[in-house]
């Protein structure tokens, strides 16, 4: 569907979407997607005149996916994304971060604020959150995590099924692209990270480094948009709601009828969403 593209971050070859000229949208996928996520959104955004960058992050997508699991963390997250930013020379970007792209994304813009031009928050974390018992115990329990993981593919199988996580009609083509970059134990090694770095309670070692970006935005005054949708039972609309408004310049949306994956339920009305959004701001400014 979109062009594809290489750079080499760090040792680490990444795979990018980079379709249109104009102010840059950086779109930030999470577990246990790629830069697919965000097909239905890129062309209502090239059309309004933008140029979206999509990455897929190490560990997916057509990125480089190294075995080892201690590879992964989230500081080397920010680090490679920082590190492609950079290569492409993205000035005045716009930052979409979703799941885990949220940190992702939003540790680069508060560590660059004099680049960043606006926000886009979807369904994602920004401090520290509660972790259900049995998560804790299926995912974030070391050596078992991993098998269920990576040998049994336990997190794929929940992530991508009909139900919650797509709360609308998903083609069986379509869900066969979401699963097809991770086909083996060995390619999982970034899926079983990710779980283990939820911080659950403030020892975690992440507890800091997420919990600053929620401290950071309440005093940064820059536009902010943050979508939620209404059938994600991971990241809850009150959350969406206090993010809005805790920071100085921000606005909540509800996206209606879909799941955990509000891109694919919703991508063009989202897209079309932030269109006026943007416009608005740069109205003001």
């Amino acid at each position: 569907m979109f062009e594809q593209h290489y750079e080499e971050i760090d040792g680490v070859r990444i795979h990018y979407v980079d379709e249109g000229s104009g102010p840059p949208i950086l779109m930030v996928h999470g577990q246990p997607t790629w830069s697919y996520l965000y097909r239905k959104m890129i062309p209502p955004l090239v059309d309004a005149g933008y140029r979206c960058i999509a990455p897929d992050l190490m560990g997916f997508g057509l990125s480089d996916k190294p075995t080892d699991e201690s590879v992964y963390t989230l500081r080397r997250h920010v680090e490679l994304m920082t590190g492609l930013i950079g290569k492409l020379q993205l000035k005045g970007i716009t930052t979409v971060g979703h799941d885990w792209g949220g940190p992702i994304s939003l540790r680069y813009a508060i560590e660059h604020q004099d680049n960043v031009r606006a926000l886009v928050i979807l369904n994602t974390l920004v401090k520290t959150i509660p972790i259900p018992l049995l998560f804790s115990l299926a995912f974030r329990s070391g050596r078992f995590s991993s098998f269920l993981i990576r040998r049994m593919d336990l997190f794929r199988k929940i992530a991508f099924r009909r139900g919650w996580p797509f709360r609308r009609p998903i083609e069986s083509s379509v869900m066969e692209q979401y699963k097809m970059p991770h086909p083996t134990a060995a390619s999982r090694a970034g899926i079983a990270a990710f779980p283990k770095m939820v911080p659950g309670n403030g020892r975690h070692p992440n507890a800091e480094y997420i919990s600053e970006i929620d401290a950071v935005l309440r005093d940064w005054d820059i536009p902010v948009l943050v979508m939620f949708s209404d059938g994600d039972i991971a990241f809850k609309i009150d959350e969406g709601q206090r993010i809005a408004e805790m920071v100085p310049n921000g606005r909540f949306q509800i996206v209606r009828n879909a799941g955990h994956y509000l891109q694919e339920d919703a991508g063009e009305e989202i897209a079309q969403r932030m269109v006026t959004f943007l416009r608005d701001e740069a109205k003001v400014s």
